[in-house]
């Protein structure tokens, strides 16, 4: 009975708490082999995310070449208004209005008001949009005009261009690198 009684508090108190740290090291193992997996699965995926990288990139510098600098801003108001002048567009208002900040560009818009027949305002719509910069022409009001010979459209219209507005690196981001 002694020897009973000494081998129960042998395997209780020496041999359990040992069985017990075995059984949860296998289960840290277990879940440390499952982010292996999916490490190594993620480390396998690492071309896919680069070249997705560097295409993302590419269509950002393709986005910001079709947005003017502020310095190229009067050129292509002068080659919007050029369009239409080629087409006989006869322009009664052509207004630069404040540019409207958002959270990285800024619209510019030019408010315009055109006298022209349908079909050299539909050209000069089209020139407008083959443009290499962004250009859109928004809230457009067409009226027709009765002339002595000829109707004509009266058109009231807002050409909304965009441009890259590089926000300057927070104060923080300063300080950090500087830690660093």
């Amino acid at each position: 009975g002694f020897f009973t009684l000494l081998a129960g508090f042998f395997i209780y108190f020496l041999l359990w708490p040992k069985f017990e740290k075995i059984n949860s090291l296998r289960a840290d193992l277990k879940e440390i082999e499952k982010k292996l997996t999916t490490a190594k699965r993620n480390a396998a995926d690492l071309k896919k995310f680069k070249a997705k990288m560097k295409e993302a990139e590419a269509q950002f510098k393709l986005a910001m070449r079709k947005l003017p600098e502020k310095e190229e801003i009067p050129s292509l108001l002068t080659s919007i208004s050029d369009s239409g002048q080629q087409v006989g567009l006869d322009f009664l208002l052509f207004e630069p209005k404040p540019e409207t900040s958002k959270e990285f560009y800024a619209e510019i818009p030019v408010a315009m008001s055109i006298k022209a027949d349908y079909h050299n305002l539909a050209i000069f719509f089209d020139q407008v949009a083959r443009l290499s910069r962004i250009v859109n022409i928004r809230d457009i009001q067409i009226g027709l005009t009765k002339g002595k010979d000829t109707k004509e459209l009266s058109t009231k219209c807002t050409a909304v261009t965009y441009k890259f507005i590089e926000t300057p690196p927070s104060k923080k981001s300063k300080s950090k690198k500087k830690k660093r």
